[in-house]
């Protein structure tokens, strides 16, 4: 039985631009991991706080306001700094391709 080499790869150092680049990686992956982790829990305590009662008589009392705008106000009010709120569109469906045959 007749057996081929491989020649042997050559490894390199990660230089400390690649290791950062790793870590800053690594740090988004486990950020993702814990909102998903508590994500469940949260959104219990949410429904069983008066959060969502008082978000829903702000947008009776006040006519007109988008979500968008009452939650931005509400991070505000809280004191959370660089808060973004923002709204996808809907996703928008193509058209239905003719699939019958005649």
């Amino acid at each position: 039985m007749a057996t081929s080499k491989k020649t042997p790869r050559t490894r390199t150092a990660k230089s400390a631009e690649d290791l950062k680049a790793d870590l800053a990686k690594a740090r988004a992956a486990l950020a993702a991991l814990e909102q998903r982790a508590y994500a469940g829990e949260l959104d219990e305590h949410v429904k069983n706080s008066a959060i969502v009662k008082e978000f829903t008589a702000i947008r009776e009392k006040v006519k007109g306001v988008s979500d968008v705008a009452i939650l931005t106000s509400i991070g505000k009010a809280v004191g959370i700094k660089r808060v973004e709120v923002t709204q996808k569109a809907p996703a928008v469906r193509g058209p239905r391709k003719n699939t019958a045959k005649k």
